[in-house]
């Protein structure tokens, strides 16, 4: 079992020295052509034009995530390896299954809507529909409110007004 400093640790890793791009579905995948035609086609979210130009712009170092998949995609082994179909990470792996984000959450013991005073990392930050983990004073999220148009695995400032919940994994 991996402990909430591992996670934290290699979510930073991943935001500081990895290109990556918010993907809908997407846990970790480089983003070749084959990947890049698969996830243009996987969501409605993805499908948009702006996205899909987005996602077809991405070099394939880029490793593309979204929010509760940056989360799985770690925990299911996530290297960076660009030559591995998920940059190193399998499918369901570690105990971890396939969940969303709104499953996630319930899943966390002694889940919380207060104490936004001290958000520990580690602790998982969810806004209804969206998980991320947050590192302390901050969170690793592709849609934190200023950081959404760079679309990348970001780590801002914690906006304690758009977040609904906490829970420690």
């Amino acid at each position: 079992m991996m402990k909430s400093s591992e996670l934290v640790a290699k979510v930073t890793d991943i935001a500081k020295h990895y290109k990556t791009l918010y993907v809908m579905g997407c846990f970790g995948a480089p983003m070749t052509a084959a990947n890049k035609t698969r996830y243009t086609q996987n969501h409605s979210y993805n499908k948009a034009a702006a996205r899909t130009a987005m996602i077809m712009a991405a070099s394939d170092d880029t490793f593309g995530f979204d929010c509760v998949n940056l989360i799985k995609g770690v925990l299911w082994g996530w290297t960076g390896d660009k030559s591995k179909a998920y940059g190193g990470a399998k499918y369901a792996v570690n105990g971890v299954p396939d969940i969303g984000a709104d499953t996630m959450i319930t899943k966390c013991k002694d889940a919380s809507y207060s104490g936004w005073d001290k958000v520990d990392p580690g602790e998982v930050v969810w806004t209804g529909g969206r998980v991320f983990p947050s590192l302390g004073e901050q969170c690793a999220d592709h849609r934190c409110r200023q950081y959404r148009q760079q679309g990348g695995v970001q780590h801002p400032q914690l906006e304690k007004a758009w977040s609904s919940a906490l829970c420690d994994l």
